[in-house]
């Protein structure tokens, strides 16, 4: 199926990103929905296939130790979430936490919980876990939540231009990380992220 354009023409869609895989000549298939999905972690549902085969983007704003800001887009698997230490870790950054609603529109100019991997605009870091490699085949969503993009794995990789790198290895529950509340904290190998700044913190040492 070929999408129609939006009426808003600065929101980017799904045919901006069948347009963008079209001119690289990248074998893709626009799937059209049977249902609409609200976010991309309801891409399971919709399609009928393992979480595991589903792409979400989470967004984040970062800061380095100079006080410069930025903004990263992560690809994982649908209903992950990043390591925050893996997160700072993989950007080099000194500071890291979710970004809003508002500040994904403007920075990727898509949805903000339909944001696809392909077309995002230069100054946008992107990561993909390692995890999605598990796979074939991967559908992400493209800014409508009627179509979904299905892919190979390696051809959305490359046409992405995504850094690969390991950000998903222990289930967060375990690790006690909570990025909705923004409160606690979150400990791997001794580091720990306070998740309300999303800054690394050093660990109180305990008598005994």
């Amino acid at each position: 199926m070929v999408p129609v354009a939006l009426e808003n023409p600065s929101v980017k869609s799904a045919l901006d990103v069948h347009r963008n895989l079209l001119a690289t000549d990248v074998s893709h298939e626009m799937v059209r929905l049977p249902s609409s999905i609200l976010t991309a972690d309801d891409l399971p549902r919709a399609l009928g296939v393992d979480a595991g085969s589903c792409v979400a983007v989470r967004c984040y704003t970062t800061g380095d130790a100079d006080g410069r800001s930025g903004f990263a887009a992560v690809m994982v698997r649908a209903g992950d979430t990043p390591d925050p230490v893996s997160l700072l870790d993989a950007l080099g950054v000194a500071s890291v936490r979710p970004a809003t609603a508002a500040e994904t529109n403007a920075a990727t100019d898509y949805a903000a919980s339909l944001v696809s991997p392909l077309c995002l605009p230069a100054p946008v870091r992107l990561l993909a876990d390692a995890a999605l490699g598990g796979v074939d085949v991967l559908y992400t969503a493209t800014g409508e939540g009627g179509v979904a993009l299905g892919i190979r794995t390696r051809d959305l990789l490359v046409a992405s231009g995504a850094r690969v790198t390991t950000l998903t290895v222990q289930p967060l529950a375990a690790e006690g990380f909570d990025w909705e509340s923004g409160a606690g904290s979150g400990r791997a190998e001794g580091r720990v992220v306070d998740l309300a700044t999303g800054r690394r913190v050093r660990p109180r040492r305990t008598a005994g």
